[in-house]
């Protein structure tokens, strides 16, 4: 993946080895919650009482639609390009946070979920899900694949961004795919963890027919 890299090398100090790799991955504090409400939602499911088949309708679905979601968010929020209205520049606090992702890509202080998303988004989750799904059952389950499949996010765009990678295709893939992102043309390659709605929205085409963009570390030039 080196021909990946020349808009920047990993640090001297990026984790190059597995047990470094997930040591420095939980000493960060958005990994943690994620883990933290993947296994609160497994123990509150749990408490709960013997599983039903029924309770995987939701979860397959969040499965389902999860690459259509995370390319979303990266296309529409994270990538979005502040706007002049009434004379008022209009700009967001996430999107600020990519871009400063996107000049510093090797920074890991800069790789994870902001904290302030915890803040808004895991009570709104847990709010829908007990309003919205017709039993707690149900609700748990749901909460249990939506941030285990969040933790998982976290770990492959982490991966991406340091100097050690599992021996395994879809890893190796996913992080390959993302470099591109960074280093080639950021408008392309949006899926992190999973890589359909690339597939399906045709926004990953072979890298040796797209040039260098130019502006993969300013997302505010035109």
């Amino acid at each position: 993946m080196s021909d990946l890299t020349a808009g920047g090398q990993a640090r001297s100090d990026s984790p190059d080895n597995a047990a470094r790799a997930i040591i420095t991955f939980f000493s960060h504090a958005s990994p943690l919650l994620l883990l933290t409400l993947t296994l609160s939602s497994m123990a509150w499911r749990a408490s709960l009482g013997p599983f039903h088949p029924t309770e995987l309708i939701a979860p397959a679905l969040i499965v389902a639609g999860w690459p259509f979601l995370e390319w979303s968010i990266h296309v529409w929020m994270l990538h979005y390009r502040p706007v002049t209205l009434f004379g008022r520049r209009i700009d967001f606090r996430l999107p600020q946070t990519h871009r400063d992702h996107h000049a510093a890509p090797w920074d890991l202080q800069r790789v994870f979920i902001p904290l302030h998303i915890f803040v808004l988004v895991p009570p709104l989750l847990l709010l829908g899900a007990w309003l919205i799904l017709p039993t707690p059952e149900l609700a748990a389950n749901t909460l249990l694949f939506y941030f285990g499949l969040g933790l998982h996010y976290e770990w492959v765009h982490y991966l991406a961004h340091i100097r050690w990678c599992p021996d395994n295709r879809y890893y190796q893939r996913r992080v390959r795919h993302h470099r591109l992102h960074h280093f080639r043309n950021e408008k392309l390659w949006w899926g992190v963890s999973m890589g359909l709605g690339d597939r399906l929205l045709g926004t990953a085409p072979p890298s040796d027919s797209v040039n260098r963009s130019g502006s993969t570390g300013n997302l505010l030039e035109p």
